[in-house]
């Protein structure tokens, strides 16, 4: 009998071993800020537009400047961005030399306000910044390397990794490929993403049904009414612009896992009366009658970088210089406190009055979902945004931008040139070759047997 129990406590031991092993381990959440492509406006001419329309950029002055200012620290001092592949930020360390520490830090802050499931680590993933599908393809397939390798690192640590992903702009669009490249894995080499989120990604027939790939559990769509430069992208011979949002077709449905969100920025100043408003309004029709409203709905630039930058950053916007971005995780956690949420909706943020409102896109439901959640206190977001003031870097301004960018569009262009002489000076030497030496130029060549020449 006793010879019986041992061997069956044996037999279990490995199992509730097991068992103990998975009730310990750690949801440890990783989040993946992926920047966007680089500015076209000083490449923007007829050849270049078409060679972009065909994806064949190689061997061009966008592509070897690009290049070339991708590497430069300058580039991340605005932005969430850092060296090419995945890097780790640290996040206790904000400095003027890089944004991403600042933009992770407040990113974690509101996160922890909001009860969202904060994250334990950060990461930039640096691509090239070229405005190329076929490029973008190539760059995703690192980034799931670099991922998968991250994580099953984290598991045999015995951690359980949930990753959630942050894509601006074509960094959205690099996230998405990781669709394509799913099904191309085997299976123990797969990874999933728990959180997919685009931010004014240009949505793209080329590439929008990739969303219900299997690889992403949770999808999310941010985009601005304001946002000018999302629509932009017409580098296809498929499509005349791009879409601020994912929309039906035949052949392709939106899934349930996805969620498309207007963001809406709206402040208020007192009207002058003789009769003020000493308490906050209670309903829409006091605010109407008591403050005007002012429309702050994010740029492009807006959404993704730090006030200081030399781009289009309003200075009277709300969240100055923070971007929107980092608000995040605190509309996400009211739309997973209601699951019944509409899938395509508002939020419309109201710093003056401390308050988000949630409700669908489309005005006649809105009697059916309305819902009014705090925005991050006033005395709060203050104190956030002088903090983040303090890391703003030196000598960040117009015109050392412009001279950098300009200054690789030189440095190619005489490269180019170089290459062009001596390209002429090789096919000259080719061409001065001695002939081909014929040893039968004074003879009779022999024809065969049957020739009829004498």
């Amino acid at each position: 009998m006793i010879k019986k129990l041992c061997i069956s406590f044996l037999l279990l031991a490995p199992l509730l071993q097991a068992e103990s092993s998975n009730n310990n381990t750690h949801n440890m959440w990783i989040t993946v800020f992926i920047h966007g492509s680089f500015s076209l406006r000083p490449h923007l001419n007829i050849s270049n537009i078409l060679k972009m329309l065909n994806d064949a950029i190689e061997e061009t002055v966008y592509y070897r400047s690009t290049e070339i200012n991708r590497r430069d620290p300058f580039f991340y001092k605005n932005q969430a961005m850092g060296e090419m592949g995945l890097h780790k930020i640290d996040i206790t360390k904000p400095t003027t030399i890089m944004a991403a520490p600042t933009v992770a830090q407040a990113f974690e802050e509101v996160a922890q306000l909001a009860g969202y499931a904060p994250s334990d680590q950060y990461y930039t993933f640096g691509w090239s910044g070229l405005v190329s599908n076929k490029l973008r393809y190539i760059e995703a397939n690192f980034l799931y390397t670099d991922l998968a390798k991250l994580i099953k690192k984290l598991r045999n640590q015995g951690h359980n990794p949930k990753v959630r992903i942050i894509g601006y702009s074509h960094g959205g669009n690099i996230g998405l490929q990781l669709g394509a490249l799913h099904h191309t894995k085997n299976s123990q080499d797969q990874i999933y993403i728990d959180e997919f989120h685009l931010l004014g990604t240009p949505i793209q027939v080329e590439t929008d049904y990739l969303i219900n790939s299997s690889v992403f559990k949770r999808v999310y769509n941010w985009y601005s009414r304001s946002d000018g430069v999302q629509s932009l992208d017409f580098f296809s011979f498929k499509r005349w612009f791009s879409r601020k949002k994912f929309t039906k077709r035949k052949n392709f449905s939106l899934p349930d896992k996805l969620t498309q969100i207007r963001i809406k920025v709206s402040n208020f100043k007192q009207r002058a009366m003789k009769k003020q408003l000493h308490r906050p309004p209670e309903n829409n029709k006091e605010i109407k009658k008591y403050f005007k409203e002012f429309n702050y709905d994010p740029g492009h630039f807006e959404l993704w970088f730090m006030g200081w930058t030399i781009l289009t950053y309003r200075k009277e916007f709300p969240t100055n210089p923070l971007p929107i971005m980092i608000f995040i995780p605190l509309i996400t956690k009211y739309l997973q406190e209601h699951p019944n949420a509409p899938r395509d909706l508002v939020a419309e943020i109201q710093p003056y009055f401390n308050k988000v409102e949630l409700y669908p896109y489309r005005a006649k439901h809105k009697k059916h979902f309305h819902i009014i959640k705090p925005f991050v206190d006033e005395n709060k977001l203050q104190e956030m945004r002088t903090h983040a003031l303090k890391f703003v870097p030196d000598n960040y301004n117009i015109e050392t931008y412009n001279r950098k960018v300009y200054d690789a569009i030189k440095t190619v262009d005489h490269e180019l040139n170089k290459i062009r002489k001596l390209t002429k000076m090789e096919q000259k030497k080719v061409t001065k070759l001695n002939p081909i030496i014929n040893l039968h130029k004074d003879e009779n060549i022999y024809q065969g047997h049957f020739s009829t020449k004498k």
